[in-house]
């Protein structure tokens, strides 16, 4: 039986074999785009501040990793005949969802409903700092070393397992998609429109 570890690790090699091309874009380009969405969060107004010197600080990319879902508007979608209208908050929560360190493990595997949707990151922290972080796949918990490391793994398994995005953060994983690892595929109107304000301040 293999190690979680090990599945980590033939995940990535699975996918670098589909986009040999793409497989280390997100650590090649992320730290210039970080910069990048902070700076557009601040200037929406979409940036919580720093309340004071002591607050502690999480280095920019993970910080810009959590705040990415909110600059792009939530898709809609449909579920049987249902229609959904994401908030901003439960698009984020898709994307990265965070919680408190300490949180027990098996109760959140055994009853998060995020496990129903697919592959997504965890982490255990806050806005600011990241303690741990982790992939949830089919029921289990596989640790990254980062943040940025968990949502290079979760993205690549959407392509390993032929499996969609989440559909409350879809957009998010679209920008990635298209921003960072360079791969064709769809591409929202506001995906596209946000890659290109980034882009085009070069």
């Amino acid at each position: 039986m293999r190690s979680l570890h090990q599945v980590r690790m033939i995940i990535s090699q699975d996918f670098e074999q589909l986009h040999p091309e793409a497989a280390e874009k997100l650590f090649q380009n992320w730290a210039t785009i970080a910069e990048k969405v902070l700076a557009y969060a601040q200037q929406e107004g979409k940036l919580a501040p720093v309340l004071d010197n002591l607050t502690p600080v999480a280095n920019n990319g993970e910080r810009a990793l959590k705040i990415l879902p909110r600059l792009l508007p939530p898709s809609i979608y449909k579920v049987g005949g249902k229609v959904f209208r994401p908030t901003a908050e439960e698009s984020q929560s898709a994307f990265i969802y965070v919680q408190p360190v300490g949180t027990n493990m098996v109760e959140y595997i055994n009853t998060s409903q995020l496990n129903q949707q697919g592959p997504h990151v965890l982490c255990l922290g806050d806005e600011f700092i990241t303690n741990q972080a982790f992939i949830i796949i089919s029921g289990h918990a596989i640790e990254a070393t980062s943040l940025l490391e968990a949502v290079d793994v979760c993205f690549k398994a959407f392509f390993v397992f032929d499996v969609n995005y989440p559909k409350q953060c879809v957009p998010t994983w679209e920008f990635i998609q298209h921003a960072l690892y360079n791969i064709d595929g769809h591409e929202s109107s506001a995906v596209k429109f946000l890659r290109t304000t980034f882009f085009s301040t070069d």
